[in-house]
């Protein structure tokens, strides 16, 4: 079942994708780099690739590429200081989604956990999880971009190369946001 986000979150998820964008001198549609963002927020953000050789070549191979799912993003901790660590060996589209995720923890000032529980197993907060999963999506394509791209029948491909991010993530925002249903509504799509 899923998480219920707590009441005005989403409208508060939309307040800080407006926030930043207007921080950064951007129309509050433009489409947000978010490693731009990062470097905005002062939250170094570290390519796998690059601390390869601090580790062990079939350990950096699990998690670049080979084991199971590979490896994503994950945010560390020197005290208060938070970074973001990142798979580049995944696509810029997934780079751009697992860097919004991790900063939304950051945005919202979610505090560490520890990576894995007493059997071994990830920790998961559901709730923390639910609401960084919730303001990532609108950091990548705020609600008012995700109407404007239905409502002027932008394919999907093209909305989400704009974006630089997934199709099935853009299907995803043009869902979540209504977008796809306003555009139903009025006769555009």
């Amino acid at each position: 079942m899923p998480v219920q986000l707590r009441r005005g979150f989403k409208s508060e998820a939309e307040a800080y994708a407006k926030e930043y964008r207007q921080e950064l001198g951007m129309p509050p549609i433009a489409p947000l780099d978010m490693f731009r963002l990062a470097a905005h927020l002062a939250i170094p953000a570290f390519a796998l690739s690059d601390l390869s050789a601090e580790m062990q070549a079939i350990n950096y191979e699990r998690l670049a590429t080979s084991y199971g799912s590979p490896f994503s993003a994950v945010t560390l901790f020197n005290g208060r200081r938070r970074f973001i660590v990142f798979n580049d060996s995944n696509a810029t589209t997934r780079q751009q989604s697992d860097m919004a995720h991790e900063l939304s923890h950051a945005i919202l000032d979610h505090p560490p956990s520890e990576l894995t529980d007493e059997s071994g197993g990830r920790h998961y907060n559901e709730v923390l999880e639910a609401e960084a999963n919730c303001l990532s999506g609108v950091l990548l394509v705020p609600g008012p971009a995700a109407i404007r791209l239905a409502t002027t029948r932008t394919s999907l491909d093209v909305a989400a190369a704009s974006y630089n991010i997934s199709t099935a993530m853009m299907r995803m925002r043009l869902n979540q946001s209504g977008a796809t249903k306003i555009a139903a509504r009025s006769g555009i799509r």
